[in-house]
């Protein structure tokens, strides 16, 4: 049942199809940079034998000051004597390449994946690595078309650089931003999110970069998002080490990440106790980013308008060119803004002596050292990713790849034995909710210009097609605010007669989005709490349920919705989490629904009961009662972060831990097995948690941290051993001062299906191992550890 989908495109994956671009002739894309001409075609900035630190250097060197400053824009203009064509800096590609803000030709059509948080509902760093692979190829072809229609000049949402991953924590499930994420675990983003950058930038040709990542919003930054641009967050130095920082160290060791973006705003903490907005924050950019996390040559970039808002908005500054001054001084190299800051308020404040022309040097430096790593600066004929073309783009073989990426993310949340459906016997289904014909909302945001979109209903209307199945429908709700119950007559009597009832609820743009946070809803004046379903869905439900109790739940949402009355109900035999799974989901969620794919997807972050277990948003301290995420929160959630099930079921037996006594610098191995006990075929997320020594006095450490996940597919019978190298570094412990230790005492160990100890029954086995040794032990004196969570 299961096999179908995992074979065919397991083999895809495997067969390499997606870890090189396929080359096509080249067809007469005009170079960014005329090297080939005089004077410029002698001069070592165009000599490609040189390395691209030196050719950087010589560039930079024969610039005018006047042109140096004009370079700081996002919007970089041309260079008619050196023949440098213009460049846009403004691109995304946070699921796929982004459409916004580009000049695009009729006709062309790309891949829409499942949006971030789908991505890290797969627990599969192999998954998200194939995404991003084939967003760079299809990012490189975009940026080729345009290139060649634009004459040689970078155009907007086409260049070589692209604003993502977005690596910041999901910390609170009300923020409007959390589906752009790789959920709450500091573990889990900086694995998937460094697989993504490495997809980005990581191709057949070692010697360029296919695409720049830029890892953002650097760093402590997760809402609310109305007061965004002028809001200051407090960490303390523990929590900043521990949870806000370790993705972006992942980014910069592990995958080498090419540009880092600061966030809207602002940070204050022991290292900057007077604070400052983030893109002129010295603390967070010289001293963390340039100098701890070892990063001197990457590239910073503001987020739009960033420079502007630090005096406009978060009022650091008194006039414009003081916003300058500290941003440039802080190490914010270029401004992103549509009128930026930089070009004309740098003049002014180079003639007052406030600003360092050594210091605009050095940031165009890195801007024109990225642009030689993409290969910007070479003969077309020498880069190979040029080949890439049209031809790339939406490809058979991608929207295999998307729907396969879409059917991993899907999460069984409940099933009383109905799913998956059967279609036999089956005289008439039924399909409600405000979301089961709707495809922009399947596609999220950031998102790019698919050529179709299928809905739930498509896709399963298309599932039932010549099985003679009747099959009706009604939306029951408006719109997903469903602020009243003037559509319930409808649904309720399409429903009568139903064998079963598909339910498609959830979210969309109105209720979660960029500069827009979960609020209440109302049901006909009714306050409904910030992470229900919005108005009136849950009573739609709970009308239809008790009307014809089949009812199968779909939500399509971002952050997580709670369902508590829905989940206890009887008559919703199950529900499925699909979040925003792009534009073949709805096919994707058929297939799960049906059994054509046996679900396996994990949720990234914690479903809670209601608001009333959240602080507010504004509070950034991890343990503060009840504790923020699944590694500090305290009360017991409606579904754990980890959770999901399967059409089969999974057995843990001998779980071995060697050696039980360790040194502090030493790695400790577990390993167990697992056996599918059950009659399909199907995956497991294998996960492995670590429980720290209890009685070390510190509230502000977690209580069990993830570090580590295998996914893995078999069949029925059949056993597979899982191992776990624990580093010294990933068993280390973050402290008061920010450094990490690791501790003496004993540490329990789990492995299993999810998150051990919950009200829900998940298969898990236990053990031990202890550290010796009376004193604690600073990781950087353990010479043989990694120093990231993603560089094992």
């Amino acid at each position: 049942m299961a096999a179908k989908w995992q074979i065919v495109v397991l083999f895809l994956y495997n067969s390499g199809h997606y870890l090189k671009a396929e080359k096509t002739q080249q067809v007469g894309y005009a170079p960014s940079v005329d090297c080939q001409s005089l004077p410029q075609a002698g001069y070592p900035f165009c000599d490609t034998t040189l390395p691209a630190a030196e050719r950087a250097s010589d560039l930079v060197s024969r610039l005018t000051l006047e042109e140096l400053i004009a370079q700081t824009s996002s919007i970089a203009p041309a260079i008619p004597r050196l023949g440098i064509n213009a460049y846009n800096w403004r691109s995304n590609c946070v699921h796929g390449w982004t459409a916004s803000g580009g000049n695009w030709p009729a006709g062309l059509y790309w891949t829409v994946f499942p949006a971030p948080i789908n991505l890290a509902a797969t627990f599969d760093r192999s998954v998200v690595l194939q995404v991003a692979q084939i967003t760079s190829d299809e990012g490189r072809g975009l940026h080729n078309v345009m290139l060649s229609m634009y004459n040689g000049s970078s155009t907007e949402a086409a260049g070589l650089n692209c604003f993502s991953p977005n690596v910041n924590l999901f910390r609170d499930p009300r923020w409007g931003r959390g589906q752009e994420t790789f959920g709450e675990d500091p573990y889990v983003i900086s694995v998937l999110g460094s697989a993504y950058t490495a997809g980005l930038q990581q191709g057949e040709d070692p010697g360029y970069l296919k695409v720049a990542a830029c890892a953002k919003h650097f760093a402590v930054h997760s809402g609310p998002e109305e007061l965004r641009l002028g809001f200051t967050a407090y960490a303390t130095t523990h929590d900043l080490y521990d949870t806000y920082l370790p993705a972006f160290k992942s980014q910069v060791l592990a995958s080498k990440v090419a540009q880092i973006m600061p966030a809207y705003s602002g940070l204050k903490c022991a290292g900057i106790p007077q604070g400052a907005p983030d893109c002129a924050n010295p603390f967070l950019l010289r001293s963390v980013l340039r100098d701890q996390f070892g990063a001197p040559n990457v590239s910073v970039i503001s987020d739009n308008g960033g420079v502007n808002f630090v005096y406009s908005e978060q009022h650091y500054t008194s006039t414009l060119e003081e916003a300058a001054v500290v941003s440039m001084d802080a190490s914010t190299d270029l401004d992103l803004g549509y009128d930026a800051v930089y070009p004309t308020y740098l003049p002014e404040a180079v003639s007052d002596h406030l600003v360092d022309p050594a210091a605009i040097s050095d940031a165009i430096w890195r801007a024109f050292y990225l642009r030689m790593r993409v290969g910007d600066f070479d003969p077309l004929s020498m880069v190979s990713y040029q080949s890439i073309g049209a031809s790339h783009l939406n490809t058979p073989q991608n929207q295999l790849a998307n729907l396969y990426s879409a059917l991993k993310s899907i999460v069984l949340l409940k099933n009383d034995g109905t799913l998956p459906l059967k279609s036999v016997g089956v005289a008439k289904v039924a399909i409600l909710g405000p979301n089961a014909n709707a495809t922009a909302t399947l596609l999220s945001n950031y998102q790019g210009v698919p050529q179709f979109v299928v809905s739930v209903q498509e896709g399963i209307v298309a599932a039932l097609a010549g099985t003679g199945v009747e099959i009706t429908s009604a939306p029951g709700c408006h719109d997903v605010l469903c602020s009243n119950m003037s559509g319930f007559a409808e649904a309720l009597d399409v429903v009568k007669g139903a064998d079963y009832i598909v339910m498609v609820m959830g979210l969309d743009g109105t209720v979660e989005s960029e500069g827009h946070d979960r609020a209440m809803t109302s049901c006909g004046g009714v306050a409904q709490d910030n992470l229900a379903l919005p108005g009136c869905q849950t009573a739609l439900v709970e009308q239809v349920a008790q009307s014809n109790p089949k009812v199968v739940l779909v939500l399509i949402n971002g952050g997580p919705v709670s369902i508590p009355s829905l989940f206890q109900n009887s008559g919703v035999v199950g529900v499925v989490e699909a979040f925003y799974p792009g534009a073949v989901g709805g096919t994707a969620v058929a297939d799960v629904l049906f059994g054509n794919y046996n679900p396996a997807g994990r949720m990234p972050v914690t479903t809670l009961e209601s608001t009333a277990d959240l602080l507010p948003s504004t509070n950034y301290n991890m343990s503060d009662p009840p504790g923020r995420t699944y590694r500090y929160f305290s009360g017991s959630p409606l579904f754990p972060f980890g959770y999901g099930l399967s059409y089969t079921t999974f057995k843990y037996s001998n779980i071995e831990v060697a050696p039980l006594l360790v040194s502090p610098c030493q790695d400790v191995v577990i390993t167990a097995l697992v056996q599918n006990i059950g009659a399909l075929p199907g995956d497991e997320v294998v996960q492995l948690y670590v429980k720290p020594p209890q009685a070390l006095g510190k509230p502000f450490l977690p209580k069990i941290q993830l570090l580590g996940v295998v996914r893995q597919s078999t069949y029925p019978s059949v056993s597979y051993s899982v191992a776990f190298n624990l580093s010294p570094y990933a068993m280390a412990l973050v402290d008061e001062d920010g450094e990490h230790y690791i501790f003496p005492g004993e540490y329990m160990v789990y492995v299993g299906g999810g998150l051990p100890e919950t009200s829900l029954e998940v298969s898990t086995i236990s053990s031990v191992f202890s550290v010796e040794g009376s004193s604690v032990v600073n990781v950087k004196d353990c010479p043989n550890s990694p120093q990231c969570l993603a560089c094992n």
